[in-house]
């Protein structure tokens, strides 16, 4: 071999090493990198509740304020009337209990009586209750009557401390009253007026009928 030969191969086999180097080093072009989508979906989370709150008992009339006594014996019994109502129709109202003393007041259970009719208590917020001085706690009564006529009966709320609460109800029940139904009178049948009577048919008259005449 020549030496232009092998000049020949050695530059062939350099330019070779150099094109493998080049493609080894240069790779491709990194395409454009996946960006992650972190759009989120807005939600409703606003509920629609339903406000609406249930409508508070009838408390009837306002009884105003009952006080304590001095003592566990009297007490400042109040006395208080009550709206007129009918038979078998209760009457009742609201009453507060005010601690007007300069210590606290447990209240006991309370107790209503009555010398006719049912005098009850519909509504307790007071028994076990320790009233501060100037607080107050409600107590709703209601009072049914069977006899007509005036009523009296006692609600009486004794406290652990010695004053008690008592308070004279009065009222008065009456019939119902009763409503008369004034009818329409009955109207009275028309007089229809007479058929008239039928012509009588006049009867045919018989014309004799003539003999033949004698030949």
């Amino acid at each position: 071999m020549t030496p232009d030969t092998r000049r020949g191969f050695a530059v062939v086999a350099l330019l070779t090493a150099l094109i493998t180097t080049a493609t080894a080093c240069g790779g491709s072009e990194p395409g454009p990198a996946r960006t992650r989508d972190t759009t989120t979906t807005d939600t409703n989370t606003d509920t629609d509740t339903d406000s609406t709150a249930s409508a508070p008992a009838p408390t009837g009339e306002d009884l105003g304020k009952i006080f304590p006594g001095t003592d566990s014996d009297s007490g400042t019994a109040s006395t208080v009337a009550l709206p007129r109502a009918q038979l078998d129709e209760p009457a009742g109202g609201t009453m507060e209990l005010s601690n007007d003393q300069q210590v606290p007041l447990t209240v006991q259970p309370l107790r209503a009586t009555s010398e006719s009719g049912d005098l009850s208590i519909v509504k307790d917020g007071c028994s076990g209750v320790t009233l501060q001085p100037q607080q107050t706690c409600s107590v709703q009564v209601s009072h049914t009557a069977q006899e007509a006529g005036t009523w009296t009966g006692t609600v009486i709320a004794p406290t652990a401390e010695g004053p008690m609460f008592s308070v004279t109800l009065t009222g008065e029940a009456v019939e119902a009253a009763t409503e008369t139904a004034t009818g329409s009178p009955t109207p009275e049948p028309t007089e229809t007026s007479e058929t008239p009577e039928t012509s009588e048919t006049p009867e045919e008259s018989e014309s004799p009928t003539p003999e033949p005449g004698l030949t």
